[in-house]
C-alpha cells in the first residue's frame, strides 16, 4: 500500500527527473524546492478535476414579466492546455435566459472559474461550458463566448503574442452579442 507521503513524492520525483533531463542542477538553491512548488501549482490550476462544482443559489423572480437575457462579460479564468500543460489565459462572457429563478452573480462566476480549472482544448471546453451552464443555471437558453491566449503558441511554437482564440457556443433561443477583452494586453 502506498502511503500518502510516498504518493505525493512521486509527482515531485517526476519533476526532478524532468529538470535533470533539461540539464538543470538540482543542488542549485533556486531550484531546491521547485518540484514541490510545481506540483502544488499544477494542483491549483487543475483543481476543477478534484473539487465538486460550486453550489448555485437561486433567487425567485418576483414579477410576471418575461425576463430578458442576463449578460456577464469578461470573467477572468486560467486553464491549462491539455496538449502542453501550459497556461491558457481566458476571458469568458456568458448570456443566459433564467428559468424559474435567477442564480446569484458570484455563483455564475465561480462556476465558470471552476469549469476552467482543468486541462482543456478550448473548442471542446466552450461546448461543455454551455451545457454545464444550461444545467446548473436551470436556464432556458445560454450563449458562451471564450477568448483565450494560449501560452503554447504565445511563448513556443508560433511564438505569436498577438493572437486571441475566440470560440462560441449557444444552447436554446438566445440572440445577444457577446464581447470579451483580450485576456493579455499591455497598455
Amino acid at each position: 500500500m502506498i502511503t500518502e507521503k510516498r504518493a505525493k513524492a512521486r509527482p515531485e520525483k517526476g519533476v526532478e527527473d524532468l529538470l535533470l533531463h533539461l540539464g538543470e542542477d538540482l543542488s542549485r538553491p533556486g531550484v531546491a524546492n521547485t518540484p514541490r512548488r510545481f506540483v502544488k501549482a499544477m494542483e491549483e490550476l487543475t483543481r476543477g478535476l478534484r473539487e465538486p462544482p460550486p453550489e448555485v443559489v437561486f433567487f425567485p423572480l418576483e414579477y410576471e414579466a418575461q425576463v430578458g437575457p442576463v449578460v456577464i462579460e469578461n470573467i477572468g479564468a486560467v486553464s491549462v492546455c491539455e496538449h502542453h500543460l501550459l497556461p491558457i489565459l481566458l476571458r469568458v462572457s456568458v448570456a443566459y435566459i433564467p428559468g424559474d429563478g435567477v442564480p446569484g452573480l458570484s455563483k455564475v462566476i465561480k462556476l465558470v472559474k471552476w469549469a476552467a480549472a482543468r486541462p482543456i482544448m478550448q473548442e471542446r471546453f466552450t461546448e461543455w461550458l454551455a451545457d454545464l451552464l444550461m444545467e446548473r443555471l436551470r436556464a432556458r437558453a445560454v450563449k458562451v463566448r471564450v477568448c483565450g491566449v494560449h501560452m503554447c503558441s504565445f511563448i513556443r511554437g508560433a511564438r505569436d503574442e498577438h493572437h486571441n482564440m475566440v470560440t462560441e457556443a449557444r444552447r436554446g433561443d438566445i440572440d445577444v452579442r457577446l464581447s470579451c477583452r483580450r485576456p493579455l494586453s499591455c497598455r
